[in-house]
């Protein structure tokens, strides 16, 4: 008897031990299962009072361009396509109100600030810039100059950046006074035609002395990612005068070699006294198409229980954070009022400028130092996308702008917020001396981004909430780089990166304004 309850027992077990063994390998490749409901609750509720950092909503654009264009004494058009000869108003943007302001609204119960826009008007038949406040929004009912207030003097026609109307005359023109003239040489050279067209890529700054306005325009082949098909043509174009038909073609440069007209630079090609550039089709190894088959999705993140962070109007909450936002059309994103544990910690976290200068032999980069903010950064913020710019499941968000155009544009999902996990713990340590023991802390958090394509660059601007209650500032730059035709003496300054295309040296130049309110008023750093 002994011996038969020993072997069932024995049996029993083996049973119990081969049950179990079914179990586990039928439920180890099983994911746990979360509740699709949220389960996050908000400590606080959304502060309506940063709306006063909104950025103004197309109504109130075409509330300030109409009043502006109706002015009867400002003479002032609202089309794009206005000419350099003509008025026009380029920019309307958000008057931001005064620190000192701002902070009694939101901290001390005082009234709130007038909202207020600012208007960039380009007074091409008087010479000059001027700069107003148009107020109060909504419905303005007065305008008033403040130009010399803020720039301490009058800002001067040419100092204006290039609008879509002078564009279309500087196309007019290097079309007529180039292209038509050179027809021979650019057909053998670069094989253009009236179905086929180089594209142009313009230096900055347009002169070395206050008041010139002489711009060199490097030219490339019309392919997606023209700018590493350079051609080895280059024009400096002298575009002063708001008359277009005073402009004129000051030098080119073919293949190295400098002329001082369009008939000097045919006269030596028809005498053999210039260094052909002969035209041979190459492949597009700038294009973005896939090269291979794709393999399939990459990893995706998900809400499991839901976001843990919520958006309404301009304002934002996560977990202990919470902060208003923005996006400026000439210094891009920023973002005010941001408080950890209902405390503010910083008043303004804002981008300033993005510079590039570069370094070459050839006229097209030898000056050029690109100063973004002066054609509008957040002008660039365009639509992102899904899976690609963001993850799938981000927030995104609408912005409207008013920059070089008849009426505000929508740019659809242009801002994007998610909560990301960073793929290593905020704090963890395993102990094995003493005690076996492990603590250890997910470390996720939130990204308020926006991407800017200003030319050939893109930048990635980040501003990222983390849950220790620091914040990080963070740009990233894709996109392309600019070259030149590989010329004698180029490649001191650049590197080869196809058979006639050098990558030029450049330094990039990021500028953050930080205003610091912690533990009371502080100073601003940028």
């Amino acid at each position: 008897m002994t011996s038969l309850i020993k072997w069932i027992l024995i049996l029993f077990g083996l049973i119990s031990v081969i049950a179990n063994i079914v179990i586990v390998c039928l439920y180890s490749g099983r994911l746990p299962k979360c509740s699709s409901k949220p389960h996050h609750v908000f400590k606080g509720k959304h502060n309506e009072r940063s709306g006063m950092f909104a950025d103004l909503s197309a109504e109130e654009y075409l509330q300030v361009r109409d009043y502006m264009s109706n002015q009867k004494d400002l003479n002032i058009s609202v089309n794009a396509f206005t000419k350099p000869s003509g008025n026009f108003l380029f920019l309307i943007d958000v008057l931001l109100p005064m620190k000192a302001d701002a902070l009694g609204y939101l901290d001390n119960n005082k009234p709130k600030p007038v909202r207020e826009a600012t208007a960039m008007v380009f007074y091409g038949t008087l010479g000059y810039i001027k700069e107003y406040v148009v107020g109060p929004l909504p419905n303005p009912i007065y305008h008033r100059d403040v130009t010399v207030k803020r720039y301490k003097e009058e800002l001067p026609i040419n100092a204006r950046t290039v609008t879509i109307g002078e564009y279309a005359l500087i196309f007019k023109f290097i079309n007529e006074e180039v292209f038509t003239k050179l027809g021979k040489i650019v057909k053998e050279s670069f094989d253009v035609s009236k179905e086929k067209t180089l594209n142009g890529f313009e230096g900055m700054p347009r002169g070395v002395k206050s008041g010139e306005r002489q711009t060199w325009i490097s030219f490339f082949r019309d392919l997606s990612g023209m700018y590493i098909h350079p051609v080895g043509l280059e024009v400096l174009i002298n575009h002063e005068s708001t008359n277009a038909s005073l402009w004129s073609v000051k030098r080119l440069l073919y293949n190295g070699q400098y002329f001082d007209s369009v008939e000097d630079l045919i006269k030596q090609y028809d005498a053999g006294t210039v260094t052909k550039i002969v035209y041979k089709p190459v492949q597009n190894y700038a294009s973005l198409k896939p090269r291979s088959k794709p393999t399939g999705l990459s990893p995706q993140q998900f809400y499991a229980q839901g976001k843990r962070f919520s958006v309404k109007n301009n304002h934002v909450m996560y977990l202990e954070w919470s902060f208003a936002f923005g996006l400026s059309s000439l210094t891009g994103m920023r973002v005010f009022d941001i408080r950890f544990k209902g405390e503010r910690i910083v008043y303004e976290l804002s981008v300033q400028e993005a510079m590039s200068v570069y370094g070459s032999i050839t006229p097209g980069m030898i000056l050029t130092k690109f100063l973004d903010s002066s054609i509008g950064i957040g002008r660039f913020a365009h639509e992102l996308v899904r899976g690609v710019d963001c993850p799938y499941a981000a927030t995104y968000i609408d912005t409207f702008r008013y920059i070089d155009v008849s009426a505000p544009h929508r740019f659809r999902n242009s801002i994007c917020i998610f909560e990301h996990n960073t793929g290593r713990p905020l704090r963890r340590h395993f102990s094995d001396f003493f005690s076996n023991s492990y603590g250890g802390m997910v470390n996720s958090a939130l990204v308020f981004r926006t991407i800017t394509a200003i030319g050939n660059y893109d930048y990635l601007w980040d501003f990222i909430f983390y849950q220790s209650g620091s914040v990080e500032a963070k740009v990233h730059a894709t996109g392309y780089i600019s070259s030149s035709f590989n010329v004698d003496g180029n490649l001191k300054y650049g590197h080869q990166v196809a058979e006639n295309t050098i990558g030029n040296i450049h330094t990039h130049f990021i500028h953050f304004k930080v205003d610091l309110d912690v533990l009371g008023k502080c100073e601003q750093y940028i």
